[in-house]
């Protein structure tokens, strides 16, 4: 894969996804010919993320302590020997050459030191599992150039073979994914593969949901099959809405807006009932939600708030005047007005 192919699809939503991102990186550091200036100029509205990295990296760089020759190669030989070790141990799933490696090795030494760190293990891991924080979304180009959007508070992990001729495969552990995947010249299939399902797929758009043995899939585009761990079969078509509850199928319509609603940092309610909305609540921003007064489990809530900022959201359902919300630290208090 292409660095300009790469950079040409770069959609940061976090300060730390730049920062961690290895074009820029190179660039930061004064490698020539990364596109990185290419691709700000044609994407103008990620510029207020990339000053926040560079204000970020500078005011690291201007706290570093001084770095010798010595340091260097010894952190080097550290990394050298870390990545040998893992060759040896597993085949990785996406491989760095080691032409690359000693291209940045040679900005090492300030790189190593950015403590706090997400750089250098972004640049070396052979950990296939990709995450997210709660409240966060991330977006990442996968191997063969499909892109797998995750939702806040999620997990998945890459097959370990992505070659032309096999199956490229991917486990949600746990969370929300949007994948769009790119057709291959072989038509290799594609499977996202649940505790309760497999979805297979050859070229499509749909998104996949898990957590608590229950798992949904909405299909936007193409087609798939899904697969229950009993071996059922389930053609899908765009607008269909499958959920398995505890090895239980159903197959319906549902609101395409409202389940993708989370890829713009938004939640719709309809006719949602508090105490769901509060499980949602926890389950993106990682805070206990309480509900203080059992006459409020008859109530619903309506209406598509912002789902970037737990303050904002929570400001959102309280200006529908039919809660009273409270915050403490990780608590969140939701009693009558």
């Amino acid at each position: 894969m292409n660095t300009k192919t790469n950079i040409m699809i770069k959609n940061f939503q976090q300060v730390e996804e730049v920062i961690g991102d290895e074009d820029f990186q190179a660039w930061f550091a004064g490698q020539p010919d990364t596109g990185w200036e290419k691709w700000l100029a044609a994407n103008p509205e990620q510029a207020p993320l990339v000053q926040q990295a560079i204000a970020f990296m500078n005011d690291i760089k201007a706290k570093e302590l001084p770095v010798t020759k010595e340091e260097t190669a010894k952190a080097y030989q550290r990394l050298t020997e870390r990545l040998d070790k893992e060759e040896q141990a597993s085949t990785p799933v996406i491989s760095i050459k080691r032409q690359r490696l000693k291209r940045w090795m040679s900005v090492a030494a300030a790189v190593l030191l950015l403590a706090a760190g997400f750089s250098i293990w972004k640049y070396t891991q052979r950990d296939p599992s990709l995450g997210t924080a709660y409240g966060q979304i991330s977006t990442h180009q996968l191997p063969d150039g499909s892109i797998m959007m995750l939702n806040a508070n999620s997990c998945a992990t890459l097959g370990k073979n992505w070659k032309e001729g096999n199956d490229r495969e991917v486990w949600l552990k746990s969370g929300e994914a949007f994948f769009h995947v790119k057709k291959t010249p072989q038509k290799n299939r594609f499977v996202v593969h649940t505790n309760e399902l497999d979805v297979i797929v050859t070229g499509t758009q749909f998104n996949v949901w898990t957590r608590d043995n229950k798992t949904s899939v909405l299909l936007t585009e193409g087609s798939v099959t899904i697969r229950t761990a009993a071996g059922e079969e389930t053609k899908m078509v765009p607008g269909d809405f499958v959920q398995i509850d505890h090895n239980s199928l159903e197959k319906k319509k549902a609101n395409e807006e409202s389940i993708l609603a989370w890829k713009d940092n938004r939640i719709i309610f309809d006719n949602t009932p508090i105490t769901e909305a509060a499980r949602l609540i926890q389950e993106h921003y990682g805070v206990k939600v309480i509900i203080t007064d059992t006459l409020l489990n008859g109530k619903t809530l309506n209406g598509m708030m912002p789902n970037d900022n737990l303050d904002i959201l929570l400001r959102s359902i309280e200006a529908t005047n039919e809660f009273k919300i409270a915050r403490k630290d990780t608590e969140i208090l939701i009693s009558m007005p």
